[in-house]
């Protein structure tokens, strides 16, 4: 859990959060259980509807809502009804009916593609991924057995439910509440803060810090402050999405689909009983209507559409005088990769970090604005990498994406993949900027798009990798069903609190939680986590392979 505040003073004594959705909601917590003296205020208006979609995460999700927030997994199972993702299946890089897995966690890159020709058995999970399975699994007795605290996955979030959740869990710790329209933020003379914030009933209220979660408007960073706006739309070209909800076949799916369309992408979103489909696209290449007409072709039985629109790109600062912008306020890169809430984490990182180093002195926020630009930037280039290089259609969109898609920040890392394959010129990995979207991120985006690069002869020979190989299959066969597993973990909770709470699990260890601060940090050493004693000759199967 995040912990109280260090026996020091803040200089600030008040927070106003303008904004209740979930980035809203998450800072105020996070800033209530960091820091229990402020005063935090979440202000929204009712009038304002919480936009229903599915809302997909990353590895980041568990550990920042249990581990740091101090938010109870059952409660999250039984009042949000939240599944599980395992990473995202690409229906991308080759025409016809090719598709590759991006699995969370770490996985071997190089001997699925030598041995097997493509990336599908990298990994446990990315096999798990291919049956519609999770890391549950019936043990030699029939007793289920948990690799929950083992393998890394995110959840499927629907939207209204999860909100709700976040506002009854906020008031519990003591976030107040105030129901307002903010019609007005008053700038210092000088324009270097946020004086006071007014109301449509003609109230001024007073913070001493202003949390900016107000979604794409950026009613205090932009519109108040002035706060210039960086785009990306010579890299991400898609300025649109159709959301819509249709009926659920299949079964839930542990992964989101990610299926390139003539104009952009369809996300699939699965949570129990629906599945949230979104088109992304670029309006320069479709009109709504037309965008809405190839989604409906393809999923028959689709409810009654919403549009969003949306750019791509951040704004200068992250921190602002008096002024902290989170979420869509301070930037926005698509939805490809579920990089929405991944942000808005890292974002409370940086903000939670600096308040604490700075105590009663004013927070670095220097260091937090080029270390949030930094986080932000890099996934540009890295989703860029998605669009430059993906030949599954061959509409007009995609062949701009493929000629003209600027990945020039990348630049030197796709030339030396191009020259020398998977790893640096020692044998090492490259150096990238995120927690979830680095090293193997680049490889899985590259080696399952097909993009040529030398091919390394991998260490592990072909009869050893087949047995391996066949010893994880047979593990996915004792693996259940995402409905089923859902089932069961609803009569046996002690499953659910065993991956989210027990000191050995993967979510309360170190390297998915997101501490930041302008004199860094030490990791603090990680418990063991035993495995079952019929599971015990399998352990290599669970992490990849050592070089």
């Amino acid at each position: 859990m995040i912990a109280p505040s260090r026996p020091k003073k803040l200089s600030i004594r008040t927070v106003g959060v303008l904004g209740g959705g979930t980035a809203g909601y998450f800072a105020a917590i996070a800033l209530k259980k960091r820091f229990p003296e402020l005063d935090v205020t979440v202000i929204e208006s009712k009038s304002i509807p919480v936009i229903g979609v599915g809302e997909a995460t990353t590895t980041l999700m568990p550990p920042f809502l249990h581990a740091q927030l101090g938010i109870d997994v059952l409660e999250l199972f039984r009042e949000v009804r939240p599944t599980w993702k395992l990473g995202i299946k690409f229906d991308w890089g080759l025409p016809g009916d090719y598709f590759f897995n991006y699995p969370f966690g770490e996985t071997n890159t190089e001997e699925p593609c030598f041995h097997d020709g493509d990336l599908r058995t990298q990994s446990l999970t990315s096999l798990l991924m291919m049956e519609g399975k999770i890391p549950l699994f019936r043990g030699e007795s029939g007793d289920p057995v948990s690799l929950l605290p083992r393998l890394k996955f995110a959840y499927h979030l629907d939207n209204k439910p999860f909100v709700a959740f976040l506002a009854k869990h906020a008031a519990r710790v003591g976030v107040k509440h105030l129901d307002a329209v903010i019609t007005d933020a008053v700038a210092s003379p000088d324009g270097a803060r946020i004086d006071r914030l007014r109301t449509a009933d003609g109230r001024d209220l007073v913070f001493d810090l202003h949390v900016d979660a107000s979604g794409f408007r950026s009613l205090l960073l932009e519109k108040s402050l002035g706060v210039p706006f960086t785009s990306y739309a010579s890299s991400l070209l898609c300025d649109t999405a159709i959301v819509a909800g249709v009926p659920q076949t299949g079964g839930v799916s542990p992964y989101t689909l990610a299926q390139t369309m003539d104009a952009g992408w369809c996300w699939k979103i699965g949570v129990e009983g629906e599945d949230h489909r979104g088109y992304v696209f670029s309006s320069a290449f479709l009109t709504e209507e037309q965008a809405t007409a190839e989604m409906r072709a393809k999923n028959p039985g689709m409810g009654e559409p919403s549009i969003v629109r949306f750019r791509s790109g951040r704004h200068e600062s992250f921190w602002k005088g008096n002024t902290v912008a989170l979420g869509n306020a301070y930037g926005f890169v698509e939805p490809l990769e579920s990089t929405a809430l991944h942000m808005v984490i890292i974002e409370i990182g940086y903000l939670l970090g600096c308040l604490d180093d700075a105590g009663e002195g004013p927070p670095d926020t220097a260091f937090a604005s080029a270390g949030v630009a930094g986080h932000w930037d890099y996934l540009r280039w890295f989703l860029a990498l998605h669009y430059r290089f993906n030949r599954k259609l061959d509409t007009p969109f995609w062949r701009t994406c493929r000629a003209e898609v600027d990945v020039s920040g990348l630049a030197p890392a796709i030339e030396h993949y191009r020259r020398h394959g998977t790893l640096t010129s020692d044998g090492s990995r490259f150096q990238t900027g995120d927690p979830a979207f680095g090293y193997e991120g680049m490889m899985i985006m590259l080696l399952g798009q097909k993009v040529d690069a030398p091919v390394r002869i991998p260490q592990v020979s072909r009869e050893a990798w087949s047995a391996r190989l066949a010893k994880q299959r047979e593990l996915v066969a004792r693996a259940l069903p995402q409905a089923e597993a859902l089932a069961l973990l609803r009569e046996r909770p002690e499953l659910l609190v065993d991956f989210a709470h027990a000191p050995a699990s993967w979510v309360q260890g170190r390297a998915e939680l997101v501490t930041i601060s302008p004199r860094g940090r030490a990791d603090d050493a990680h418990p063991r986590l035993e495995t079952p004693a019929w599971m015990s000759s399998m352990e290599p199967l669970f992490t990849p392979i050592r070089r």
